[in-house]
């Protein structure tokens, strides 16, 4: 970094009387150690300049004065690559609105109503200044309040600020995070909790100008993003080979030749795959699918080969060059948004939040071209009720897009849901899925976990797989179990469901067909 980082670059500081003069000394001082001109901005009420007094720390002090020549209301907040609002009662002094600033009735009498305060001039400054992700907005102490009238502004964004504003950042769907030094950085948005932390506010700020400049800082996604800057939501195109496939495998265990077999498939057609976890932790096969030995209760025979428990154990190794594949795998939570709860304080705010993040999340699945989710007992566990996996299984529902699904892994599928009518998206399609022949009693799930055993015993399954299908496809779809047949692979567009191992493989290829066939595979196996 350069002695003077912030040459050429303007800094505005808006203050009102009740300023803190170590603070804004800090900023004058530190901002142009960097290089960066400081300017003063205020509400001038008509006049040319005006004299702004201090806050009384202690008895018998005298308070300094400010001459501020610029009104915030004549100048454009994109000229600076900063804008502070003062600690202290200052940002409360300037949301004071005027008879002339609000609306007036028939008779050009003001009136006053619950959304005034979003027509304090201070307040639209800030809020404009909100929409330009290239400039650094800066928040120390108190000053979180000018956006109080305009919350769409702060819903989301991670802030601290004086205690004494925890409840109107809450109330305002801010989250409050606990402060490192004093500063908390969230995008082009800086705050601190007290006055006390101005040097450490600047150095952030300083810090953030530059990452923007550099093209490091994304724009931050909040309630007032306007239209024109939400995400692209038209159909995407798919892409030439080589095929990008997203495989969502669970951290609770997945069954090894449900992973490999389809996965060997992909290779082999030159498709790349790419992994996801709930969490980003590495995924671990289930114990038993290593296992030949293992004898399958409901089938009274091992399930698993000599050469499949030796790839599923080079697979389920991080020191081999296969069990590198699985060591860094996407996080969907890092991905994908929460949806708040119901009776959130401020839900229709988180929402409207939760859905612009979610769209963002969508624009990305571009880069798929097909979803297929990994059986096992551990879907049970973190995929089957997870919000953020139907979410993701709805965005390729939406883009058109094949969804394959195994085993216990098919489950996702009749909770993925449109919240409108809450309707399964496999209402009226043909599926397979663990039928009830092969269901097990008991001890369907040891996992192992990085060399360390897990007891972690599923025990039966919580929930009989073949009812829930049959339930979520309806009178005019079907269940379709094939007991008795050695594979059960279902293929009604753009659903492709495998019944449990011995599918494994048959899923992976007829997912390619589905891709790549002439003509494109869309119904198989009814």
């Amino acid at each position: 970094m350069t002695e003077r980082p912030l040459q050429g670059k303007k800094i505005a500081i808006v203050i009102e009387s009740e300023f803190v003069p170590k603070e804004i000394a800090t900023y004058r001082e530190r901002f142009a150690q960097y290089g960066a001109e400081v300017e003063l901005l205020s509400r001038l009420w008509g006049n040319a300049e005006l004299t702004f007094i201090s806050d009384v720390q202690e008895a018998g002090e005298t308070p300094e004065t400010l001459t501020v020549d610029k009104d915030f209301t004549e100048v454009d907040p994109d000229d600076y690559a900063a804008v502070i609002m003062a600690a202290n009662y200052t940002s409360v002094r300037l949301r004071w609105l005027a008879d002339t600033d609000v609306e007036q009735d028939a008779d050009g009498k003001p009136v006053i109503h619950g959304n005034s305060g979003r027509r304090s001039p201070a307040v639209q400054f800030f809020c404009r200044a909100m929409l330009n992700p290239r400039i650094v907005k800066g928040f120390p102490c108190h000053a979180l309040w000018i956006l109080s009238p305009v919350p769409e502004v702060l819903a989301g964004r991670r802030v601290t600020c004086n205690r004494v504003m925890l409840g109107d950042v809450q109330n305002a769907g801010g989250i409050y995070v606990p402060p490192i030094n004093g500063v908390v950085v969230d995008g082009d948005m800086v705050t601190n909790d007290s006055a006390d932390h101005s040097a450490e506010l600047v150095d952030a700020i300083r810090d953030r100008i530059l990452a923007i400049e550099a093209g490091q800082v994304p724009p931050v996604l909040s309630v007032a993003t306007t239209p024109s800057a939400r995400p692209s939501t038209a159909p995407v195109v798919a892409h030439p080979k080589p095929r990008r496939i997203l495989m969502l495998i669970s951290e609770w265990g997945y069954w090894g030749e449900e992973l490999v077999g389809p996965l060997e498939e992909f290779d082999a057609a030159g498709y790349e795959t790419v992994f996801c976890t709930p969490t980003g932790k590495r995924p671990n096969a289930i114990t038993v699918s290593m296992l030949p030995e293992y004898i399958d209760p409901p089938l009274g025979r091992s399930v698993t080969s000599a050469e499949m428990a030796a790839k599923v154990a080079a697979l389920d190794d991080p020191a081999t060059a296969q069990g590198q594949r699985l060591e860094s795998p996407l996080s969907l939570a890092d991905w994908y948004p929460e949806r708040p709860y119901w009776a959130d304080p401020q839900f229709v705010r988180r929402m409207e939040l939760y859905h612009l993040h979610l769209d963002a999340a969508n624009a990305k699945l571009a880069d798929f071209d097909a979803l297929i989710i990994v059986g096992g007992s551990g879907p049970i566990v973190d995929l089957v009720n997870n919000q953020r996996v139907h979410d993701l299984i709805l965005g390729f529902y939406r883009a058109g897009k094949p969804i394959a699904a195994e085993c216990y892994g098919v489950a996702c599928l009749a909770f993925a849901r449109n919240l409108e009518d809450r309707l399964p998206i496999i209402r009226g399609k043909r599926v397979t899925g663990h039928c009830l022949e092969y269901d097990y009693k008991d001890g369907t799930g040891f996992m192992r976990a990085r060399g360390e055993f897990l007891d972690f015993n599923m025990g039966p399954p919580p929930y009989p797989l073949e009812y829930i299908l049959r339930d979520a496809t309806g009178p005019d779809g079907a269940f379709i179990g094939n007991f008795g047949h050695p594979t059960s692979v279902i293929v009604d567009y753009p659903f492709i469901t495998g019944r449990s191992t011995p599918d494994a493989y048959l899923t992976g290829r007829k997912l390619i067909e589905v891709l790549d066939g002439e003509p494109p595979l869309l119904r198989f196996g009814w």
